[in-house]
Protein backbone atom coordinates (compact mmCIF):
# COMPACT_ATOMS: atom_id res chain seq x y z
CA UNK A 1 0.00 0.00 0.00
CA UNK A 2 2.76 2.18 0.17
CA UNK A 3 2.57 3.42 -3.61
CA UNK A 4 -0.79 5.29 -2.67
CA UNK A 5 0.72 6.72 1.01
CA UNK A 6 0.16 10.56 -1.10
CA UNK A 7 -3.32 9.70 -2.08
CA UNK A 8 -4.20 8.68 1.27
CA UNK A 9 -4.82 10.99 4.10
CA UNK A 10 -3.80 10.19 7.82
CA UNK A 11 -2.10 7.73 6.03
CA UNK A 12 -0.29 6.24 9.67
CA UNK A 13 -4.66 6.11 10.68
CA UNK A 14 -4.90 3.84 8.06
CA UNK A 15 -2.28 2.00 8.55
CA UNK A 16 -3.11 1.37 12.29
CA UNK A 17 -6.46 0.44 11.21
CA UNK A 18 -5.11 -2.29 8.60
CA UNK A 19 -2.91 -4.22 11.23
CA UNK A 20 -5.94 -4.74 12.94
CA UNK A 21 -8.82 -7.23 12.33
CA UNK A 22 -11.84 -5.23 10.75
CA UNK A 23 -15.10 -4.68 12.82
CA UNK A 24 -17.62 -7.26 11.94
CA UNK A 25 -20.97 -5.57 10.79
CA UNK A 26 -24.69 -6.82 10.10
CA UNK A 27 -27.61 -4.89 8.15
CA UNK A 28 -30.94 -5.07 9.25
CA UNK A 29 -33.01 -6.71 6.86
CA UNK A 30 -36.31 -5.08 7.31
CA UNK A 31 -38.38 -7.95 5.37
CA UNK A 32 -37.60 -10.37 7.80
CA UNK A 33 -36.58 -8.26 10.80
CA UNK A 34 -38.96 -9.21 14.32
CA UNK A 35 -39.95 -6.10 16.46
CA UNK A 36 -37.29 -7.78 19.17
CA UNK A 37 -34.71 -7.56 16.77
CA UNK A 38 -32.50 -4.66 18.63
CA UNK A 39 -33.04 -6.98 21.82
CA UNK A 40 -32.05 -9.87 20.58
CA UNK A 41 -29.14 -8.99 18.65
CA UNK A 42 -27.31 -7.59 22.00
CA UNK A 43 -27.84 -10.60 23.60
CA UNK A 44 -25.86 -12.26 21.10
CA UNK A 45 -23.16 -9.26 20.95
CA UNK A 46 -21.54 -5.79 21.89
CA UNK A 47 -23.36 -3.80 19.77
CA UNK A 48 -23.24 -0.16 18.21
CA UNK A 49 -25.26 1.24 16.27
CA UNK A 50 -23.51 3.29 12.99
CA UNK A 51 -24.29 6.96 13.55
CA UNK A 52 -24.90 7.04 9.74
CA UNK A 53 -26.83 3.79 8.34
CA UNK A 54 -30.19 3.04 11.23
CA UNK A 55 -29.95 -0.26 9.56
CA UNK A 56 -26.30 -1.01 10.10
CA UNK A 57 -24.81 -2.39 13.54
CA UNK A 58 -21.23 -2.86 14.84
CA UNK A 59 -19.83 -6.12 16.87
CA UNK A 60 -16.56 -6.70 17.62
CA UNK A 61 -13.76 -7.45 16.19
CA UNK A 62 -13.91 -10.91 16.83
CA UNK A 63 -17.15 -11.79 16.20
CA UNK A 64 -18.77 -14.16 14.12
CA UNK A 65 -22.18 -13.39 13.42
CA UNK A 66 -22.37 -15.79 10.75
CA UNK A 67 -23.83 -18.50 13.37
CA UNK A 68 -26.57 -16.86 15.11
CA UNK A 69 -30.25 -17.83 14.46
CA UNK A 70 -30.72 -14.11 13.85
CA UNK A 71 -29.23 -14.57 10.87
CA UNK A 72 -30.75 -18.44 10.10
CA UNK A 73 -33.72 -16.72 10.18
CA UNK A 74 -32.45 -13.75 7.50
CA UNK A 75 -33.33 -11.12 9.74
CA UNK A 76 -29.76 -9.36 9.39
CA UNK A 77 -27.35 -10.18 6.16
CA UNK A 78 -23.54 -10.01 7.21
CA UNK A 79 -21.73 -7.10 5.44
CA UNK A 80 -19.36 -4.69 5.66
CA UNK A 81 -20.21 -1.35 6.84
CA UNK A 82 -18.59 0.56 3.84
CA UNK A 83 -20.21 -2.09 1.47
CA UNK A 84 -23.49 -0.56 2.24
CA UNK A 85 -22.79 2.74 1.08
CA UNK A 86 -23.18 2.34 -3.21
CA UNK A 87 -26.68 1.11 -2.46
CA UNK A 88 -27.69 4.18 0.00
CA UNK A 89 -25.98 6.52 -3.05
CA UNK A 90 -28.30 4.73 -5.18
CA UNK A 91 -30.81 5.21 -2.96
CA UNK A 92 -33.82 2.75 -4.86
CA UNK A 93 -37.31 3.51 -4.02
CA UNK A 94 -40.57 1.59 -3.79
CA UNK A 95 -41.77 0.84 -7.30
CA UNK A 96 -38.39 1.19 -8.88
CA UNK A 97 -36.80 -1.05 -11.61
CA UNK A 98 -33.42 -1.82 -10.56
CA UNK A 99 -30.88 -3.81 -12.14
CA UNK A 100 -27.28 -5.16 -10.04
CA UNK A 101 -24.90 -6.32 -12.64
CA UNK A 102 -22.69 -8.15 -10.53
CA UNK A 103 -24.57 -9.17 -7.77
CA UNK A 104 -23.38 -12.41 -5.94
CA UNK A 105 -23.21 -13.18 -3.42
CA UNK A 106 -26.12 -10.83 -3.09
CA UNK A 107 -25.40 -8.32 -0.31
CA UNK A 108 -26.24 -5.20 -2.42
CA UNK A 109 -29.47 -6.90 -3.74
CA UNK A 110 -30.77 -7.64 -1.18
CA UNK A 111 -30.27 -5.03 0.44
CA UNK A 112 -31.96 -3.21 -3.16
CA UNK A 113 -35.26 -5.55 -1.94
CA UNK A 114 -35.05 -4.12 1.72
CA UNK A 115 -35.08 -0.53 0.18
CA UNK A 116 -37.79 -1.04 -2.23
CA UNK A 117 -39.91 -3.09 0.74
CA UNK A 118 -40.09 -5.85 -2.17
CA UNK A 119 -42.37 -3.81 -4.59
CA UNK A 120 -40.71 -2.77 -8.21
CA UNK A 121 -38.30 -5.85 -9.37
CA UNK A 122 -34.33 -6.04 -8.58
CA UNK A 123 -32.46 -8.09 -11.61
CA UNK A 124 -29.67 -9.60 -10.22
CA UNK A 125 -27.46 -10.95 -12.72
CA UNK A 126 -24.43 -13.13 -12.11
CA UNK A 127 -21.58 -14.34 -14.61
CA UNK A 128 -20.18 -17.45 -12.53
CA UNK A 129 -22.67 -20.05 -12.37
CA UNK A 130 -21.15 -21.46 -9.40
CA UNK A 131 -21.59 -18.09 -7.62
CA UNK A 132 -25.37 -17.76 -8.42
CA UNK A 133 -25.71 -20.56 -5.64
CA UNK A 134 -24.70 -18.42 -2.86
CA UNK A 135 -26.90 -15.64 -4.56
CA UNK A 136 -30.29 -18.01 -4.62
CA UNK A 137 -29.35 -19.02 -1.40
CA UNK A 138 -29.09 -15.55 0.15
CA UNK A 139 -32.27 -13.89 -1.94
CA UNK A 140 -34.23 -17.05 0.23
CA UNK A 141 -32.89 -16.14 3.04
CA UNK A 142 -33.53 -12.55 3.43
CA UNK A 143 -37.28 -12.85 1.95
CA UNK A 144 -35.90 -10.88 -0.88
CA UNK A 145 -39.10 -12.00 -3.21
CA UNK A 146 -38.48 -8.81 -5.94
CA UNK A 147 -35.43 -10.46 -7.06
CA UNK A 148 -35.15 -12.08 -10.54
CA UNK A 149 -31.72 -13.51 -11.64
CA UNK A 150 -29.92 -13.71 -14.28
CA UNK A 151 -26.40 -15.41 -15.44
CA UNK A 152 -24.97 -13.38 -18.12
CA UNK A 153 -21.99 -12.01 -18.80
CA UNK A 154 -22.23 -8.46 -17.72
CA UNK A 155 -21.28 -7.40 -21.07
CA UNK A 156 -23.90 -9.11 -22.86
CA UNK A 157 -27.00 -8.23 -20.78
CA UNK A 158 -29.70 -7.31 -23.48
CA UNK A 159 -30.98 -3.83 -23.81
CA UNK A 160 -34.60 -4.54 -24.44
CA UNK A 161 -35.10 -3.37 -20.98
CA UNK A 162 -34.14 0.11 -19.75
CA UNK A 163 -33.76 0.38 -15.59
CA UNK A 164 -34.71 3.34 -13.04
CA UNK A 165 -31.51 2.46 -11.31
CA UNK A 166 -28.74 0.87 -12.28
CA UNK A 167 -25.84 -0.59 -9.81
CA UNK A 168 -22.03 -1.76 -11.40
CA UNK A 169 -20.62 -3.36 -7.94
CA UNK A 170 -17.21 -4.19 -10.41
CA UNK A 171 -15.28 -7.31 -10.22
CA UNK A 172 -11.95 -5.45 -8.91
CA UNK A 173 -8.25 -6.30 -7.45
CA UNK A 174 -9.89 -6.01 -3.99
CA UNK A 175 -7.39 -3.94 -2.49
CA UNK A 176 -9.65 -2.15 0.24
CA UNK A 177 -9.31 -5.85 2.17
CA UNK A 178 -6.67 -7.61 0.56
CA UNK A 179 -4.43 -4.73 2.51
CA UNK A 180 -5.54 -6.63 5.78
CA UNK A 181 -4.56 -10.02 4.51
CA UNK A 182 -1.10 -8.69 4.02
CA UNK A 183 -1.60 -9.57 0.44
CA UNK A 184 0.59 -7.58 -2.58
CA UNK A 185 -1.11 -5.16 -4.44
CA UNK A 186 -2.60 -6.46 -8.34
CA UNK A 187 0.31 -6.62 -10.55
CA UNK A 188 0.14 -3.54 -13.30
CA UNK A 189 -0.73 -6.13 -15.80
CA UNK A 190 -3.48 -7.72 -13.81
CA UNK A 191 -4.72 -4.35 -12.89
CA UNK A 192 -4.51 -3.14 -17.08
CA UNK A 193 -6.33 -6.25 -17.52
CA UNK A 194 -9.66 -5.97 -14.87
CA UNK A 195 -9.79 -1.87 -15.79
CA UNK A 196 -10.73 -2.93 -19.48
CA UNK A 197 -13.42 -5.68 -18.43
CA UNK A 198 -14.74 -2.55 -16.01
CA UNK A 199 -15.01 0.28 -18.77
CA UNK A 200 -17.08 -2.52 -20.66
CA UNK A 201 -19.13 -3.60 -17.92
CA UNK A 202 -20.07 0.58 -16.86
CA UNK A 203 -20.26 1.57 -20.56
CA UNK A 204 -23.18 -1.11 -21.20
CA UNK A 205 -24.84 -0.34 -18.02
CA UNK A 206 -25.13 2.72 -18.99
CA UNK A 207 -27.12 1.91 -21.94
CA UNK A 208 -29.43 0.21 -19.67
CA UNK A 209 -30.09 3.72 -17.85
CA UNK A 210 -33.64 5.32 -18.42
CA UNK A 211 -33.81 9.05 -18.88
CA UNK A 212 -33.03 10.85 -16.05
CA UNK A 213 -32.20 7.56 -14.39
CA UNK A 214 -29.26 6.96 -11.68
CA UNK A 215 -26.41 4.50 -12.26
CA UNK A 216 -23.87 3.87 -9.51
CA UNK A 217 -20.72 2.30 -9.41
CA UNK A 218 -18.16 0.81 -7.42
CA UNK A 219 -15.06 -0.76 -6.19
CA UNK A 220 -13.68 -2.27 -2.99
CA UNK A 221 -9.86 -1.04 -3.70
CA UNK A 222 -7.44 1.55 -3.93
CA UNK A 223 -6.20 1.72 -7.31
CA UNK A 224 -7.09 5.06 -9.69
CA UNK A 225 -6.78 2.80 -12.43
CA UNK A 226 -9.79 0.71 -11.91
CA UNK A 227 -11.49 3.75 -9.97
CA UNK A 228 -11.15 7.23 -11.43
CA UNK A 229 -9.73 6.42 -14.70
CA UNK A 230 -12.97 3.64 -15.35
CA UNK A 231 -15.40 6.37 -14.42
CA UNK A 232 -13.81 8.98 -16.59
CA UNK A 233 -13.58 6.49 -19.90
CA UNK A 234 -17.09 5.93 -19.69
CA UNK A 235 -18.14 9.41 -18.96
CA UNK A 236 -19.91 10.37 -22.32
CA UNK A 237 -22.78 13.21 -23.67
CA UNK A 238 -25.45 11.24 -22.77
CA UNK A 239 -24.63 11.07 -18.71
CA UNK A 240 -22.62 12.99 -16.43
CA UNK A 241 -21.52 12.85 -12.61
CA UNK A 242 -23.91 14.05 -9.28
CA UNK A 243 -21.42 14.92 -6.29
CA UNK A 244 -22.15 12.00 -3.72
CA UNK A 245 -22.39 13.57 0.25
CA UNK A 246 -21.70 11.44 2.43
CA UNK A 247 -22.84 11.88 6.53
CA UNK A 248 -19.26 10.27 8.07
CA UNK A 249 -15.29 10.73 6.81
CA UNK A 250 -14.43 10.06 3.65
CA UNK A 251 -12.11 11.64 0.88
CA UNK A 252 -12.73 13.04 -2.55
CA UNK A 253 -11.70 11.45 -5.83
CA UNK A 254 -8.93 11.94 -7.34
CA UNK A 255 -8.71 14.07 -10.16
CA UNK A 256 -5.13 12.66 -11.76
CA UNK A 257 -2.62 10.24 -10.39
CA UNK A 258 0.67 9.32 -11.18
CA UNK A 259 0.77 12.08 -14.72
CA UNK A 260 -2.52 11.11 -15.91
CA UNK A 261 -4.90 13.33 -15.33
CA UNK A 262 -8.98 12.19 -14.97
CA UNK A 263 -10.73 15.43 -14.97
CA UNK A 264 -12.25 18.09 -11.96
CA UNK A 265 -14.98 15.94 -12.44
CA UNK A 266 -14.07 12.97 -10.28
CA UNK A 267 -14.10 15.50 -6.87
CA UNK A 268 -17.65 14.46 -7.36
CA UNK A 269 -16.78 10.73 -6.16
CA UNK A 270 -15.95 9.46 -3.24
CA UNK A 271 -12.76 7.27 -1.74
CA UNK A 272 -13.66 5.29 1.38
CA UNK A 273 -10.76 4.31 3.37
CA UNK A 274 -10.43 1.67 6.61
CA UNK A 275 -10.09 4.25 9.17
CA UNK A 276 -13.16 5.73 7.91
CA UNK A 277 -15.52 3.51 9.11
CA UNK A 278 -13.22 0.33 10.91
CA UNK A 279 -14.24 -1.15 8.07
CA UNK A 280 -13.35 -2.10 3.90
CA UNK A 281 -12.11 0.73 2.03
CA UNK A 282 -14.65 1.69 -0.99
CA UNK A 283 -14.68 3.54 -4.30
CA UNK A 284 -18.34 4.88 -5.26
CA UNK A 285 -19.42 7.14 -8.42
CA UNK A 286 -22.57 8.33 -9.37
CA UNK A 287 -23.83 8.90 -12.85
CA UNK A 288 -27.14 10.88 -14.07
CA UNK A 289 -28.59 9.98 -17.58
CA UNK A 290 -29.00 13.15 -19.18
CA UNK A 291 -32.76 13.48 -21.18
Amino acid sequence: MEKYKEIIPEYKAFQKEVEKDPVASVRRNNLKARPDFEEKLAKDFEVEKSSWNKDVYRLGRIDNPGTSMLHWRGEYYVQEESATAPVEILNPKPGDHVLDTCSAPGGKTTQIADKINNTGIVVANEKSGQRMKSLHANVYRTGAFSANTLNLDGRRIPEDTEYDKVLVDAPCSGEGNNCRRKEKAASEQQTKDISKLQVDLLKKALNLVKPRGTLVYSTCTFSPWENEQVVSKALNDTTSLERIKLDFNHCRGLESFEGEEFGSEMDKTVRIYPHHLKSGGMYVAKFRKKS
